[in-house]
This record gives structure tokens, sequence and C-alpha cells, in this order.
């Protein structure tokens, strides 16, 4: 029986239009009265996560950032923090600006971004003082937009040659909005992931990893598709994702989450 289900966000649990369906919230309140834990385990930042967490009356744990922090919203604490160098955020921030790229800066507390032009939602402006920022902020994720797939290209080179042995790529997606279109790469500690902050999460709360379901879409979901008992990709993740999986469910616009969650409880 399984005791926990970590639930990705974007392209997983949300459809296209960032909403979670009647079907899927059904099927989490079932596996709910089976006393079976939602975990919310996403990219954002965390302040971005709470509206779906309220909204699904999911774990007040969560694991945002990528892995990068786990956060207990009960206690208004965090279990583990995986902090970029701040020598880093300063580099990278330099570059962002002097080459007119997105730059946005994941905290704790909250998303930053360096061009509102790019404002999705509670993002906050960057202020010009970066120094000062760095000084009293940790960085959890340091994300990289582009106009171009070509830049972007350009942008993982410059970070490979820094020879960073402390971060890595996580993740490169694209965005379109209506208001705009960029590609985008985040970066975070080398000892973050999704996969183990619920390696983590599970041995705060005592529960076997292998009791654990995990259910994603994209290249940063494979960590924790690989570490739980059953690792799930949606019918519209990339098929990299799909190798790790050991099934397959629906697409986030068909209900996958709701499939999956109603066969196994």
């Amino acid at each position: 029986m399984y005791k926990a289900v970590c639930l990705d966000l974007d392209g997983t649990l949300l459809d296209d239009n960032k909403k979670i369906s009647e079907e899927n919230k059904e099927a989490i309140k079932y596996v709910q009265s089976k006393e079976g834990q939602i975990i919310l385990c996403s990219g954002r930042q965390i302040n971005l996560m709470k509206d779906y967490k309220d909204e699904i009356n999911a774990s007040e744990y969560v694991i945002g950032c990528n892995g990068a922090i786990i956060y207990d919203y009960k206690n208004n604490q965090s279990i583990f923090e995986a902090n970029v160098a701040e020598d880093l955020v300063d580099n990278l921030y330099d570059y962002c600006i002097r080459n007119n790229y997105l730059a946005r800066i994941d905290t704790k507390y909250a998303r930053y971004i360096s061009d509102m032009n790019y404002f999705i939602s509670k993002e906050v402006k960057m202020e010009e003082n970066i120094n000062k920022f760095i000084n009293e902020n940790k960085v959890l994720q340091f994300t990289i937009g582009t106009k171009t797939e070509n830049q972007i290209d350009e942008v993982i080179e410059y970070v490979n040659s820094l020879n960073r042995k402390d971060i890595k790529i996580e993740n490169r997606y694209h965005i379109k909005t209506k208001q705009f279109e960029i590609w985008a790469i985040n970066i975070i500690n080398k000892n973050a992931s999704k996969g183990n902050a619920i390696n983590g999460l599970c041995k705060y709360l005592k529960i076997n990893i292998d009791e654990v379901i995990a259910i994603g879409d994209d290249l940063n979901d494979i960590s924790m598709i690989k570490t739980v008992g059953c690792g799930v990709a949606m019918g519209n993740a990339k098929e990299k994702v799909k190798e790790f999986a050991k099934e397959v469910t629906l697409s986030n616009n068909e209900n996958g989450v709701s499939k999956i969650l109603r066969n196994k409880f």
C-alpha cells in the first residue's frame, strides 16, 4: 500500500491553463481518505506553490526550487536548504545584465526578476544593488532566460565554462505566454534535486521510500521518478522522462494524475 504521492505541478497536476481539474481534485480527496499524503514537489519557489497546496489541502510539507528547499508551512520553517554560492550569484547576475538576459532568483521568501516584462505571478522586481541583495538573501535557484534557443545554448556553454563543482544545470525548458516567449535554464546547488529532497523528507516523516509514488513530466522530475517505489511519467512527458518511469499515464490535460491515483489506492 502506498502512503504518499509526490506531485509535480506544471505539466503534471496542472493543465495547460494552470488549473487543477475537478477530476484530479476528487482523486486527491480519495487518496487522502485512504490516509495517503499528497506532497507538492516543484521547480517553483515555495510561495508560488502555496495557493495550490491550500486548494487541494495537500501536505504542509512542500519541496520547491527543484529540491533546493523542503519547507514546513505548519511551523513556517525550512527542513532543508541548499544554496547557490554568493560569488556565483554575483557573476551570473552581471552576465545576465550585460547580455540583456532575464535573471530570476528564488529565495525562501520570494521570487525576484530583473525585468518585469516577464512577470507571471507574484514575482518581485530585483533591486539594483545586487551586492546588498546577496548579503541579505540566500539564493536557492538562479534561472537565466533568453529570447532565442540559440542564446540559451550560449548560456549553457558559459555556465559550463565556469567549471564550478558546486552547482548544476537542473533543467532546460521553453515558456510561451501571451506576453512573452523565453528559453530558460535552472541553476541549483549540486546536492539539490527533487529525488534527494523526497528521500530526505521521507526519512524525516518515517515513510518507506518504496511506499511513495512520484508523478512528473520534465527532465527535473527524473531524479524523483528514479528514487521512489513507483515513478510515473505523464503522457505529455518528454521521452527521456518516460524511459525512467515504471508507468506512463495520460497527459496533464486528460487527468493523468487522477488515473494513477485511482489505480494505486
